[in-house]
């Protein structure tokens, strides 16, 4: 181990070091301070290692070897690191324990020893050894004896095998402690404008404050340094001036004399205040040199800061920087000049040392000014004031700008304002343009002609000064060879504001040929000359052409272009003269694109053609001729370039009588062929119908500078294309810088995807031309078909009934459809059944249904579209009526009008069956019996003898037809006779019946329904006069002579009839003649009524009072007919019909007008309410009941509303109260009416007439409202039933049974189950009820 300690550093400078590494804050240095020595022990956790002394090397100790640790790490860890006495009393003992710890895997031992000191001692022996154990710890105790309070410092020297370290021991006195926050934030501030903030800061520690402040950019603090006494306060300035925008941050630190740093944490953030300028450019009026103009500027301080601005040349700081430098190399190298020259003229004495000194104090003083300068606007041609100044918040500064050029240009100069609250400078630009002396020449251009070489011309011009100022002028001279025959005068002069300075020109020229020359004039303070320009020809002994050479330029391939000269004669003579091209081609001429667009076909478009010999394309008009003395010839060239590429060629002149080649004019030209592209190179037509063609446009766009020739090629092996294309201008010029579209028309022909390529060559590159892809899905017509599923539901057979079927094209192309039924000799037809359907457009197709049969059908309709597939339409309908029918009017009415009494009418019609299955036809008078089958057909009308012909009897109706039973085939007609007489004078209604078996069918349904009405009356005649008496008086003389009496026969009824006049001698007939009618022709013929003048009905008019305002009289009231006209004599029935409304009370005035006579009135009223009634029993139940009994109920029908009704009880003809029949119930009574407010009891009756539970019900109709129905049940009981079953009738002989309508029969079949039969039964009535025995008796007619 090395003898004696190292030499270490002082105490207070260990302590700065040590309390340095950390950065305290106020409050966190005030804490520190405050603690007691155990709360610093008890805080001392984290452990470092020792500070190495000298490291000890001793390798032959027996642990030596054996150690863990590596020789640079410590083999010992005290704790704590360093010993430290704090807050303790002078006198007062302290003591600290120290532990050191062996780190290392073996024993180690350990010396530790103290320096003599009077205030630090160990407890126990010094210098003494011990050995830990490795893990293990010793434990050394310190203690202190404090003097005084102020600061003490020792160390603690420990020795191992390995090293020696020192444990540093404090002891910290007194200290001073000001209460700084530990931080400052200044929130948003403005850049470049100071903000302070005032602290009042106290000495709160034990002793006496020597302090230093400092910080960082851009904050700053004062006082810098200072001394506060324990308990006293100073207030502390701690000030915010940023530079730029944006947080900044920095650290006040206090420097405390004991060595102690505190830092305050400082924050600002920097932000632009709302000033600016109101503009940012300047342009000053235009000024003439010498003058000045002015414009102002605002500057808003909108902001809360007074703001103070600086006017500069420049835009940062930096090269405001720069330009302090230049300025100081520039008094530098003024000043070193100086000395230079001092000392070369002087030798160094002391006055020379004076004048050195003098020197050096005037580039002192010139660095100062530089330094304090605040380098301000300063230019000669801009000027503002105030270059500097202060704006109060929420005020604007006025800066007036001044202008005064010193040369006539333009001026532009970017001035900066540095203001307070704005980082960067504000920038002005400012422009303005002086302007010079306004000078120009009367006419800039002098064109003298031709003139003769060697002659001597005058001319004179005039420089005139249009400005306010004077315009100093001196000609440059010329340096050309035809500018040096020119000669002005004056050369140089002043020209006076708003004067003007003519000037003398004399030109003798030497030089042959065109001149062009340009003289200057510099007018003083004026940026351009002015310029006299004089051009003009200096003629030769000859001629001359007045262009220097034909340059064509570019000229795209295939068009024309014509170039002009003039070829003059500058001698006395004519002059003869050939022109031509000697490259030029020899062959046929060249073919401009205004010929070839007409070509489409031709060659030329797809492949480049061999010739033998080159084509002309250079044409000259004209080639040859003769120019007149003095005159001129103007020559036109022409070029159509058919090659590609360069033209250097020349145009020779040879003149007559001088030579060949005479002169040569240069020609030179470039052929070149444009680059077209297509913007749309493919081109899609989407879905296009077959055989249609489609329009489409393609764009072809020339992008060059010249124009170019195209053509579409025609489309080659068409036939075998899935699609055609055409179009109707294939060819054509484009422009340069241009799009042209070119129509195209696309036909497909076959279904599906296509796709087609189209050709577009460019005239001039044949080998390369454009492909356009032409695309699309051929397709047939789309055509929407609808319905699909037609029913005609219910339709009368034989009649036409029809419904619509609609083909809607939706495409833009007629499409050609056919519609047929999917079976021939259908009931359908369709109407049109071929035809188009327009494009975008619906056609509407009839299907007319014709049944001919009473069933229903169902059929299919096909309808088909051209290139479309197959619409298949099903239909369906059920035939109602009959197929039967009448070739002359037979139903609802016949009206065989008026008949004789006592004479038969005859009525003769057909009746066809137009249906599909046989039909036997059963014909019957409503409310008689049924007709008898007569063996021969009535005799015709006038057969009959004088006789009476024999009258129907009693009972049966008037009108009968033969045949009353026939079979119908189908197509087949048979011959019907309508045959009707009366014996009285009556008008006949009669309801004649047929019900039809149709085909195989059982039961028979009535097919027609016809009323047959005549008006039977007897012939009437009215005689006048009633008597007549012929008196003669004769005289022996007297001859006799024919005496006449008229008389009047009036036939007053409406039908004619024939009338026998017999006569006896001595009476005679005669006509109106006088003549006597022979005897066997008396009879006379009588036509009713006598003529005169019709009478007319004009009209009917109505007044009505309703009391129901919503309804119309016409909805209420009827009148029919309402006009018509009578004849004399002539009446006719009117009809008024009253529809009853619910709850309507309505009274009407019906006025009748007479055409020329008075007007009839007639009242109608009418009331309508409707029906309502009540039935006490809906439902019947008789329970358990024999079944050969008849049971008996009660039903009240009561009338419950305000007018009278009639009721019915349908269907309860058969039986009888008494005797019903089984099964079927008997109402009593069947019909009546009831007044409002009354009520009727029906009586009901039924047999059950067999075993086992029943349901049957009745139905009571009252007025028009629907049946209600009552029903009947229970069950009959018995032990045994048997059943008598006569035998069958034949068809034909049930049909004479009397009574029984087909429905009832039927009926009757389904609910007794009893058969009955019979020859010549009229009625089956129910005799009697024995024993279970049904006994059936007919009565005979």
């Amino acid at each position: 181990m090395a003898s004696g300690v190292p030499k270490t550093p002082t105490p207070r400078i260990l302590l700065r070091e040590r309390l340095k590494a950390n950065s305290l804050t106020p409050s966190a240095f005030q804490k520190e301070m405050s603690l007691s020595t155990k709360q610093r022990l008890a805080r001392a956790k984290k452990l470092s290692l020792p500070q190495v002394v000298q490291p000890q090397d001793k390798p032959g100790t027996s642990h030596h070897k054996f150690s863990a640790a590596a020789p640079e790490q410590r083999s010992f860890q005290p704790c704590p690191p360093e010993v430290v006495f704090q807050n303790y009393s002078p006198g007062e003992v302290c003591e600290v324990p120290l532990v050191l710890r062996n780190r290392d895997k073996i024993p180690h031992l350990v010396k530790v020893t103290l320096k003599s000191s009077p205030y630090f001692q160990l407890v126990g022996p010094n210098d003494v050894c011990r050995k830990v154990p490795p893990g293990l710890y010793t434990t050394v105790r310190i203690l202190f004896t404090p003097g005084q309070r102020k600061d003490y410092f020792h160390q603690l020297l420990c020795t191992t095998e390995r090293e020696e370290f020192v444990v540093p021991i404090w002891a910290i006195g007194g200290r001073a402690i000001l209460d700084f926050p530990d931080q400052l934030d200044f929130s948003k501030c403005p850049v470049k404008y100071s903000t302070q903030k005032t602290l009042l800061v106290h000495n709160v520690g034990n002793r006496p404050a020597r302090y230093e402040l400092s910080t960082q950019s851009p904050f700053s603090v004062t006082p810098a340094m200072g001394t506060l006494d324990v308990g006293d306060a100073v207030e502390v300035a701690v000030e915010f001036q940023p530079l730029k925008t944006g947080d900044h941050s920095a650290s006040l630190v206090v420097h405390y004399d004991t060595g102690e740093d505190t830092h305050t944490s400082l924050h600002g953030r920097a932000v632009d205040a709302h000033i600016g300028l109101d503009r940012n450019a300047v342009t000053l009026e235009k000024t003439y040199i010498t003058m000045s103009s002015s414009a102002t500027v605002l500057i808003h301080n909108r902001s809360d800061i007074t703001a103070r601005f600086q006017w500069k040349a420049v835009d940062t700081e930096e090269q405001e920087e720069q330009l302090r430098l230049r300025q100081y190399h520039r008094i530098y190298q003024q000043q070193r000049h100086k000395l230079y020259s001092f000392l070369k003229e002087h030798e160094v004495d002391i006055s020379c040392r004076e004048r050195l000194a003098l020197l050096n104090h005037t580039f002192q003083t010139e660095v100062a000014k530089i330094r304090g300068d605040p380098m301000l606007l300063d230019d000669d041609i801009f000027s503002l004031e105030p270059k500097e100044g202060e704006i109060m918040p929420k005020c604007s500064a006025e800066i007036s700008v001044f202008f005064t050029p010193q040369a006539g240009q333009v001026y532009e100069r970017t001035v900066y304002c540095d203001i307070s609250g704005r980082e960067n400078r504000l920038p002005l630009l400012l422009v303005g343009e002086g302007l010079g002396p306004r000078v120009h020449f009367h006419f800039e251009e002098l064109n003298i002609g031709e003139v003769f070489v060697r002659v001597t011309h005058r001319y004179e011009a005039y420089l005139v000064n249009n400005g306010p100022v004077e315009a100093p002028f001196k000609l440059i001279p010329p340096t050309t060879a035809m500018g040096s025959c020119f000669t002005f005068l004056p050369q140089e002069g002043i020209v006076a504001p708003e004067k003007l300075q003519a000037i003398r020109v004399s030109f003798c020229p030497t030089i042959r040929g065109e001149f062009e020359e340009q003289f200057c004039f510099h007018v003083a303070e004026s940026p351009k000359p002015v310029i006299f320009t004089v051009r003009g020809s200096v003629m030769g002994p000859t001629f001359h052409f007045d262009v220097p050479a034909l340059h064509f330029g570019d000229i795209a391939f295939g068009f024309p272009h014509t170039l002009k000269c003039c070829l003059f004669n500058t001698s006395l003579t004519p002059m003869g003269f050939s022109l031509y091209i000697p490259g030029d081609g020899l062959g046929v001429p060249s073919v401009s694109s205004s010929t070839q667009i007409g070509k489409p076909s031709s060659q030329l478009w797809r492949k480049e053609v061999r010739v033998l010999r080159r084509s002309q394309e250079f044409t000259i008009n004209p080639p040859s001729g003769t120019v007149r003395a003095l005159g001129s010839q103007d020559i036109k060239v022409t070029l159509c370039p058919n090659t590609v590429g360069d033209y250097n060629l020349e145009l020779v002149l040879d003149v007559e009588d001088v030579g060949r080649r005479v002169f040569a004019l240069p020609l030179t030209a470039r052929c070149i062929v444009p680059t077209l592209r297509v913007l749309n190179p493919v081109v899609e037509l989407g879905h296009c119908c077959l055989k249609v063609l489609y329009d489409e446009k393609v764009t072809l766009v020339n992008d060059s500078d010249f124009p170019g020739c195209y053509c579409l090629l025609p489309q080659e092996h068409q036939e075998e294309a899935a699609a055609w294309y055409s179009s109707l201008a294939p060819s054509g010029i484009i422009e340069a810088h241009s799009s042209v579209q070119i129509p195209i028309t696309l036909q497909a022909q076959l279904l599906g995807q296509c796709s087609i390529t189209a050709k577009l060559a460019v005239f001039g590159r044949p080998g390369s031309p454009l492909e356009i892809r032409l695309e699309c899905v051929g397709q047939g017509p789309v055509v929407y078909v609808h319905p699909r599923e037609i029913n005609f539901g219910s339709v009368p057979v034989l009649e036409d009934c029809s419904k619509t079927l609609h083909l809607a094209n939706q495409c833009k192309i007629p499409a050609a459809f056919q519609v047929e039924m999917a079976v021939e000799r259908s009931c359908w037809r369709i109407e049109p059944s071929k035809g188009v359907v327009p494009p975008s457009s619906e056609v509407s197709v009839a299907i007319v249904a014709n049944l001919n049969d009473t069933v229903k059908f169902q059929e299919k309709v096909k309808v088909f579209i051209e290139n479309s597939p197959v619409t298949i339409i099903s239909l369906q309908a059920v035939g109602i009526g009959t197929t039967v029918v009448a070739d002359k009017p037979l139903v609802p009415i016949l009206d065989l009008k008026s008949c004789f009494s006592f004479s038969r009418c005859f009525y003769h019609f057909q009746l066809t069956n137009r249906g599909r299955r046989t039909q036997r036809l059963y014909w019957s008078t409503e409310g008689f019996r049924t007709f008898r089958r007569s063996a021969r057909a009535p005799a015709p009308a006038g057969a009959q003898g004088k006789g009476a012909p024999p009258m129907p009897r009693p009972g049966s109706p008037v009108f009968k037809l033969c045949p009353v039973q026939v079979d119908l085939r189908p197509g087949q007609t048979v011959d019907m006779v309508l045959e009707g007489c009366s014996s009285t004078v009556q008008e006949v209604k009669e309801r004649l019946l047929c019900h039809a078996v149709v085909g195989k069918e059982t039961a028979k349904k009535q097919i027609l329904q016809t009323d047959v009405i005549c008006n039977f009356i007897c012939p009437a005649v009215q005689m006048s006069p009633r008597a007549i008496a012929f008196r003669v008086e004769k005289k022996p003389s007297d001859v006799l002579t024919l005496q006449y009496q008229p008389l009047t026969l009036k036939n007053t009824s409406s039908l004619p009839f024939s009338v026998v006049l017999d006569l006896e001698q001595p009476f005679l007939v005669c006509n109106v003649k006088r003549k006597p009618l022979p005897a066997n022709c008396n009879g006379l013929s009588s036509t009713p009524g006598v003529s005169q003048r019709p009478l007319r009905m004009r009209g009917l008019s109505w007044f009505s009072e309703m009391e129901h305002p919503k309804l119309g009289m016409q909805e209420v009231f009827d009148v029919r007919p309402l006009w018509g006209e009578l004849q004399p004599g002539e009446s006719e029935q009117v009809t008024f019909t009253f529809f009853g409304h619910a709850n309507v009370l309505a009274r009407v005035r019906a006025l009748c007008h007479v055409q020329g006579g008075p007007s009839y009135e007639v009242v109608l009223t009418g009331e309508a309410s409707c029906p309502s009634y009540q039935l006490d029993l809906q439902e019947i139940d008789w329970g358990l009941q024999k079944f050969n009994e008849v049971l008996k109920a009660e039903v009240t029908l009561r009338n419950t509303g305000l007018m009278e009704f009639a009721f019915v009880v349908p269907n309860c003809r058969t039986g009888t109260a008494a005797k019903p029949l089984p099964g079927v119930p008997v109402v009593v009574p069947t019909t009546g009416s009831l007044a409002p407010g009354q009520k009727q009891v029906l009586k009901v009756y039924y047999l059950p007439g067999k075993l086992g539970a029943f349901h049957k019900t009745f139905q009571v109709q009252v007025a028009h409202l629907e049946p209600a129905e009552v029903a009947l049940k229970g069950k009959g009981t018995f032990p045994g039933v048997t059943k008598y079953r006569p035998r069958k009738l034949k068809e034909e002989e049930m049909l004479q049974e009397e009574g029984k309508t087909p429905e009832e029969e039927e009926k009757e079949k389904d609910e007794s189950s009893v058969t009955i039969c019979g020859d010549g039964v009229t009625d089956a009535v129910i005799d009697a009820v024995t024993d279970g025995s049904l006994i059936v008796t007919p009565e005979q007619q």
